[in-house]
């Protein structure tokens, strides 16, 4: 993992100069440190009771030797130009060398002492300290706990056991968190200790890097992560900063040598507002929610696109109101499998399980609240609240990925999000521009750290519902940001196209658009390019994924009004779509039929007259086109030859020495890390992708509502397309509609339910034989489609819709005695089963 995100941010860290005396935390610290507006107390006037060193030395002891306990002592000593503290100096196991040995410099600390050197870890005398320099600033400053409204602690518990929630093992030296169970998803800040020198492409920088990883995956509501990184025998920090661009390495400071510069960094993480630690200060969540039915939980219908009320951004949670809905028990919650993502799989570890059904089982007895009020909205930014999140979902997964976590998160977790209208409660508050929306649930996030972070919320104005876009646009001028905008303006009126009801720039508390710009002061070649924009947008109507599909019908008629959609578009509003995709496909519910939905305009291009585009936005690897996948895998090849070449010249300039394990540089450099291409890219490469969109969904599930089929094929056709290695991909797309028996080996993966489908599938892989030479129309598709369509049953839509109605029912008249049973006076005498109504007397 170390090496994947290493290879990610490949020449796109920068590093920052020595700062100016303008600027002595340097541009990186001033800018994201900037809504911080309290005065420090310098080092020297910090005190501390003398019992409360934990971890003293010789000389401290000696020192302070005939005070008593409750003394007060300063926590620097700046005669000596070191800290009262027992600070490592020494690698780990040479606590007992000599301190003259030990590489100590004038101002560093002694080596270990001896009497506590088998009492505590490095890790834990280092986090010790960072507590205590928070309570005395805190002791110095009141207005600190003013500004902050949660505890945050320094940890080094997770330094030796994993962290549960992620199926990727790290253990992360210090942690930074409120006072709950450490997980990824609540992590503030994180920290890594090594008493070597710093180095870009060391062990720690790609551990920082994963970190940083797993930090925005599990928070995908970030706007940055931030990991300290303490080397040079411990005593220089740097600050990393990691967002949707890469990554941002402040200047070092010195911790003995700066320590009020150091004291500011520890006073801003630990007391600052939440947006100097990467949060987003216009997303907050409430306290209290009501977790979903297990039994929905396939019900789920996730999209892009939708309920709330105008509320003020002041108090998230001012009035609360009692959920009708009870709180199931532990057992009652599903563990239903989840869908794989080709991106990763992101299941909880064994570790997690046994925390969690801890967790749970202190809270049996638990009625869940929610709050939300209704006031006129507020232009001032929404302070988020706790954060405790879960794995979230992939690519081909928009399905909450397990059911595991407690139900008393400050911050819900996706799953725990109300889902259906029978549990209405809000979570949240979202603002774009000047409005407030009520968010119900995250319908859809993106995993990992570069690209565009895109979160998905189902919101609600004025009793209405909406779709919350939330992500980071490529691109530093409006024409190029605002692309999308601009492309459902043009496509404006076309049935199937989401509307597009608001958009913004989304600005920080001090109003700055929120770009990763901002965040660096220089910029390389190897960076131009990766500059993205905050951009909320709003759309409706809403709509679910082709996987909750309630029928086959269903399902085939969403994928030829896809095709209508694309062939309007081109044919009458010259725009390609440009990135078919699963999550990209959608079924809308109407008022008489369901219809196809296409949604994520964002790469939408201009017909040009030579089908040249530049790449980026071309599509999804496992539904990319044969054409498609040939020509980004030539691009691919050629950088890897250059770069190989590159690499072997420079092999030949230096002497011969020993040859160390190849290093990813990471860092940025005046050399393009990677060229700009175009491809050719026409109609006829979105409606193949159409087609792996279809063969997807009947391998990967097995029935109606987005259900996932149990058994895994090792040797499935999905493995191959899912390959990063684009040639073999596009090689193996290309023998597949060259070679008979390999359309027979596609067909025998559908899972059983799929096979009314079959006689589609044929018709549709002859249609697409030809389609690199002779590239096939909209007609021809239309036609296949159509005509398979008009041969599939109507009985199961008709089942599939009675089916529905009886649990609507079911749901209805549940509630309905629940509410009966509430409002029934306090001491009223139990009735008769015999004056009881019989169900189908009620139901009638």
């Amino acid at each position: 993992m170390n090496k994947i995100t290493s290879d990610e941010l490949n020449h796109l860290v920068t590093h920052e100069d020595a700062p100016e005396a303008s600027q002595p935390l340097g541009h990186l610290l001033s800018h994201i440190f900037k809504p911080f507006k309290i005065p420090l107390p310098d080092v020297s006037e910090l005190k501390i009771p003398l019992k409360k060193i934990v971890h003293p030395n010789e000389r401290i002891r000696s020192q302070y030797h005939g005070l008593s306990p409750d003394s007060l002592v300063p926590l620097y000593d700046t005669a000596m130009s070191t800290w009262n503290w027992n600070l490592p100096v020494d690698p780990p196991g040479d606590a007992d060398s000599d301190s003259e040995n030990a590489g100590s410099t004038s101002g560093a600390p002694v080596s270990p002492d001896p009497e506590a050197a088998g009492s505590a870890t490095y890790e834990e005398i280092i986090a010790s300290f960072l507590n205590s320099l928070a309570g005395c600033l805190s002791a110095s400053q009141t207005l600190l706990e003013h500004e902050c409204y949660a505890t945050r602690t320094w940890s080094a518990a997770s330094a030796h056991k994993v962290l549960p929630s992620s199926t990727i093992k790290r253990k992360p030296d210090l942690v930074l968190s409120d006072n709950i169970t450490v997980k990824w998803g609540n992590i503030r800040v994180s920290g890594e200790l090594t008493h070597s020198p710093y180095k870009p492409a060391m062990r720690l920088g790609k551990t920082a890097d994963t970190h940083a990883y797993l930090m925005m995956s599990e928070q995908p509501w970030r706007r940055f992560s931030v990991i300290l990184s303490f080397t040079d025998a411990y005593c220089h920090l740097r600050v990393l900063m990691y967002d949707h661009s890469g990554g941002a390495v402040s200047t070092r400071f010195d911790i003995y040598q700066q320590p009020d510069l150091f004291s500011h960094i520890i006073a801003v993480l630990n007391f600052g507002n939440l947006e100097c630690v990467g949060y987003d200060s216009t997303v907050s969540f409430t306290k209290h929610i009501s977790p979903p039915r297990s039994q929905d939980i396939r019900a789920y219908r996730p999209m892009k696109n939708m309920p709330a009320r105008r509320s003020s951004s002041a108090d998230p949670a001012a009035s609360t109101s009692e959920s009708l809905d009870q709180v199931p028990t532990p057992g009652s919650l599903s563990l239903d499998d989840d869908l794989e993502s080709v991106a990763s799989d992101s299941s909880g570890s064994e570790e997690s399980l046994i925390e969690d059904s801890l967790e749970r089982s202190s809270n049996d007895s638990a009625t869940q609240s929610f709050a939300h009020e209704e006031s006129a909205p507020s232009p001032f930014p929404v302070q988020p609240t706790m954060v405790s999140s879960a794995p979230l979902v992939g690519l081909t997964s928009q399905i909450p990925q397990d059911l595991k976590e407690s139900i008393c998160s400050i911050m819900p977790h996706p799953f725990q999000f109300p889902h259906s209208v029978h549990s209405p409660e809000p979570c949240g508050k979202i603002r774009v521009g000047n409005t407030m929306y009520i968010i119900k649930r995250i319908l859809f996030a993106t995993r990992g750290l570069m690209g565009r972070g895109t979160t998905c919320y189902l919101v609600s104005l004025d009793e209405e519902d909406y779709i919350v876009k939330d992500h980071w646009v490529l691109g530093k001028q409006d024409a190029v940001i605002l692309n999308e905008i601009e492309m459902l303006d043009s496509m404006c009126g076309v049935p199937g196209v989401p509307d597009l009801v608001d958009h913004w720039l989304v600005t920080t508390s001090d109003g700055e658009v929120d770009n990763t710009q901002n965040y660096r002061k220089k910029e390389c070649k190897s960076t131009r390019g990766t500059n993205r924009a905050h951009v909320h947008l709003v759309f409706k109507p809403c709509a679910r994924p082709l996987h909750m599909f309630r029928t086959l019908k269903e399902l085939v008629r969403a994928l030829r009004d896809i095709v209508i959609i694309q062939k309007t578009a081109v044919e009458e509003r010259k725009i390609l779509h440009h990135d078919c995709s699963l999550n990209n496909v959608m079924i809308l519910d109407d008022i008489d039929i369901s219809k196809g939905f296409l949604i994520d305009w964002e790469f939408a291009v201009r017909i040009t007259a030579d089908n040249q585009y530049p790449i980026g936005g071309t599509g999804t690897v496992p539904f990319m086109s044969r054409k498609l996948l040939g020509q980004v895998a030539c691009i691919q090849e050629q950088v890897m030859a250059k770069a190989q070449e590159k690499q072997q010249s420079k092999k030949l300039k230096l002497k011969p020495k020993k040859t160390p394990a190849t290093k990813t540089p990471k860092t940025s450099s005046d050399s393009l890390a990677l060229p700009i291409s175009c491809v050719g890219q026409s109609y006829s490469d979105d409606l193949e992708s159409l087609f792996f969109i279809f063969a997807w969904v009947c391998i990967k599930f097995s029935s109606p509502n987005g259900m996932v089929r149990q058994e895994h094929n090792s040797s499935s056709s999905l493995d191959h397309w899912t390959s990063l290695d684009l040639a073999s991909c596009a090689a193996f797309k290309v023998s597949f509609f060259a070679n008979p028996m390999d359309e027979e080996c596609l067909i025998s993966e559908f899972h059983p339910y799929f096979k009314l489908l079959i006689p589609l599938t044929t018709d549709w892989c002859a249609a697409l034989r030809d389609n690199m030479a002779h590239p096939v129309t909209f007609d021809a598709i239309l036609c296949v489609l159509n005509s398979h369509l008009d041969k599939l049953p109507d009985d199961e839509e008709l089942q599939s819709t009675v089916t529905m109605l009886r649990k609507s029912a079911d749901v209805l008249n549940k509630n309905l005695k629940r509410v009966a049973s509430l409002s029934l006076p306090m001491g009223s005498p139990k009735r008769m089963k015999s004056d009881e109504f019989s169900e189908s007397d009620q139901q009638m």
